[in-house]
């Protein structure tokens, strides 16, 4: 009966300890910065045409997937990246721009980013190539390397919306 009244009273114990205090000693406010300067150099790395940059933000995580056009579309970092690689063209000038940025952090090391983005394919000769626009929510994890895309989702966007009414 003591043996079973001291296990209840662990238990009890464990039971009423605070997760709270796993995050205590960071700065959630940081964790945002960081997410949003991750996001940040990303959309600068592609619009300046470092491929291998922007690439590079993809997670090597064997965790790591990416949603689009209803499903899992990239399994891998690896997969993601040469996608990203595919879409440029010679000639052509890659422009991604985000607004309505929203973050949350998640804890020290990771963080949700949901955002509206542009997407723009310019010639040379300023013909557009192609544009469109959608909703992203990437899930950001801190590594030894810097912030990567863990995983993420691309949505239709406003311009679907508008067409659709």
């Amino acid at each position: 009966m003591k043996n079973t009244m001291i296990a209840l009273s662990l238990l009890w114990i464990a039971g009423c300890s605070n997760p709270v205090e796993v995050r205590a000693g960071y700065d959630a406010q940081s964790v945002k910065d960081e997410a949003r300067a991750t996001l940040i150099a990303y959309s600068e790395a592609l619009s300046n045409g470092d491929i291998e940059k922007a690439a590079a933000y993809y997670d090597r995580d064997t965790d790591f997937h990416w949603i689009e056009r209803g499903g899992v579309q990239y399994k891998s970092g690896e997969e993601a990246a040469a996608s990203l690689k595919s879409l440029i063209v010679p000639g052509a000038k890659a422009k991604l721009t985000f607004d309505e940025i929203h973050i949350a952090d998640l804890g020290p090391t990771s963080a949700l980013v949901s955002t509206h983005f542009i997407y723009e394919m310019d010639y040379e000769n300023n013909q557009q190539d192609f544009s469109f626009d959608g909703w992203m929510s990437i899930a950001l994890t801190k590594r030894q390397q810097g912030w990567r895309f863990a995983a993420g989702q691309v949505g239709p966007g406003r311009a679907n919306r508008e067409n659709s009414e």
